[in-house]
């Protein structure tokens, strides 16, 4: 025996030794590995009217000098007390006002970020010195260590769904934020060529632009030349955002979104799968059930779909439904953890 060690009677002393000097015997351990994902997260709708409501009373209070962003969390009531807000264990959503005259000033992060615009014209973003106009419908990225800006030359609230992937970054404990600096002046690059991805400014020395943008009008286009299709028995028509100019990744390493339409009265099969989402409804109303509890919907709200949750949805209406969504896919299919049943 060396000097330090200490002779150990019992099972008790034992453990207190361990614990002393930083040591933790795996048989202690209860529910590190478990027969299938566990999370303290749990199904939740916000609905519109109510978080609407709240950013602009919150509007009326505080400005956005003073806020910086003037942003309201959907924070998942599974989220731990001296966590960050948490929609789903690895997804940060929230609602974000600006209001006629603002101007939330650049700053960029390690956190990639993107907003599908709810309501609201004649506000603009500047994503690393590319300005986009933005209006209702729109999809805009905003990826890891991008400066990014906003402001607001029009009339009334402008306001937008904000998706992080800021938990999954922040338990990595790798955030980093930039409040001091700015993009360099944009490059003469068309708004219209940066929206479409189909058209390559010639006088640029040849780079090719990032896609920032997609519009509805776009992505009614395509489901109407789907209409007829069979669709997925688990979503109906679902579409994925992808940048045209490469379409063969996701749009993000952590993030990817999508927009499916639930056709009048289908009810989709239940499945599950180990990424988790967020929910936000574009147009209609239905209803999904998640883990046995069924959560109506109508435009605007949110709701929130953990890891491993069976879920499904129906649309018993008379006229399409539209639901927006972003998910952590991307992260969890290149760690090689992704599953689904």
């Amino acid at each position: 025996m060396t000097e330090t060690s200490t002779q150990i009677g019992t099972l008790d002393e034992l453990y207190g030794v361990l614990a002393e000097r930083s040591y933790e015997p795996l048989w202690t351990i209860k529910g590190a590995l478990t027969p299938e994902p566990q999370t303290q997260m749990v199904p939740f709708l916000w609905p519109y009217d109510e978080v609407r409501d709240l950013i602009l009373q919150a509007g009326g209070l505080i400005s956005a000098e003073e806020a910086d962003r003037r942003v309201l969390a959907f924070k998942n009531p599974g989220t731990g007390d001296h966590e960050i807000a948490r929609t789903t264990d690895s997804l940060w959503a929230a609602i974000q006002l600006v209001m006629p005259g603002e101007v939330a000033p650049p700053h960029r992060h390690t956190a990639a970020a993107l907003r599908y615009i709810i309501e609201g014209e004649g506000a603009y973003t500047v994503v690393d010195g590319q300005r986009v106009e933005m209006e209702a419908g729109d999809f805009i990225v905003t990826p890891n260590w991008t400066w990014h800006e906003h402001g607001h030359e029009g009339q009334g609230p402008m306001i937008w769904l904000d998706g992080l992937d800021l938990p999954m970054v922040h338990t990595l404990h790798l955030v980093f934020a930039d409040f001091t600096g700015s993009a360099p002046a944009a490059n003469g690059q068309s708004t219209e060529a940066l929206s479409s991805g189909r058209l390559l400014p010639a006088w640029n020395g040849g780079q090719t632009p990032r896609t920032l943008v997609w519009k509805l009008a776009d992505v009614e286009a395509a489901f109407a030349e789907l209409a007829s299709a069979p669709g997925s028995p688990y979503d109906d028509l679902i579409l994925e955002y992808r940048d045209p100019t490469d379409a063969g990744n996701p749009l993000m390493p952590t993030l990817t979104a999508y927009m499916q339409m639930l056709r009048p009265g289908v009810e989709t099969q239940p499945h599950r799968h180990t990424s988790s989402a967020v929910y936000h409804v574009v147009r209609g109303s239905g209803w999904s059930e998640i883990n046995g509890e069924k959560f109506s919907w109508g435009p605007g709200d949110t709701f929130s779909l953990p890891v491993w949750a069976e879920h499904r949805h129906a649309n018993p209406g008379n006229s399409d439904a539209l639901l927006f969504s972003f998910s952590d896919r991307p992260a969890v299919e290149s760690l090689g953890l992704l599953r689904e049943s």
